[in-house]
């Protein structure tokens, strides 16, 4: 019952993640987001970052944190659907990572250089992986197959949606 419930959540997610991204191209997409996520946080003191906009939803520094850390879990994603095709894809917790890891400890401009960093490097890889390749895919514990394609839609669309909770928790404290 529950592997259902997170299928059909995802296809709600996917439908939303896929409304952002529309008809632009994902890659090109992704490329400026590390810049866009920069300007997001550009002037907002410490304080500001770690402030949580109500109990249990993420402020904007578990947000970077949160996104330095799926930068580093696709990366890996991406080169063990194209190298083993059909291979699992292990889930993660990312409220109990953004918990453990302590996102709030660690400087906000750290985790935007890993954020370009990691980025940079995963679009290198997209770049460069021949179109008939993109339909590799690997099995996500949780939601199914998952092909590359889909992954770098998925991450374009995350982006954004991601940038959107940024400019609302910015809006909601008039910052």
């Amino acid at each position: 019952m529950q592997k259902i419930r997170v299928k059909d959540e995802f296809k709600q997610y996917m439908r939303r993640i896929k409304g952002y991204v529309g008809r632009r191209d994902p890659v090109r997409l992704q490329v400026a987001f590390p810049a866009k996520l920069a300007e997001a946080v550009c002037g907002l003191t410490p304080a500001q970052l770690r402030r949580r906009p109500r109990p249990g939803k993420w402020s904007v520094q578990e947000i970077v944190g949160h996104l330095a850390d799926t930068e580093l879990v696709y990366g890996f994603r991406y080169r063990m659907t194209l190298a083993e095709s059909g291979c699992p894809l292990q889930a993660y917790d990312q409220d109990r990572w953004a918990a453990s890891l302590g996102y709030t400890r660690q400087p906000v401009g750290e985790l935007l250089e890993r954020v370009r960093v990691l980025r940079a490097e995963n679009i290198r890889l997209m770049k460069r992986v021949p179109q008939a390749w993109w339909s590799r895919y690997g099995m996500h514990a949780e939601r199914g197959k998952e092909t590359f394609r889909r992954c770098v839609t998925l991450i374009a669309g995350h982006d954004l949606n991601h940038l959107n909770q940024i400019r609302a928790i910015r809006k909601h404290f008039r910052w």
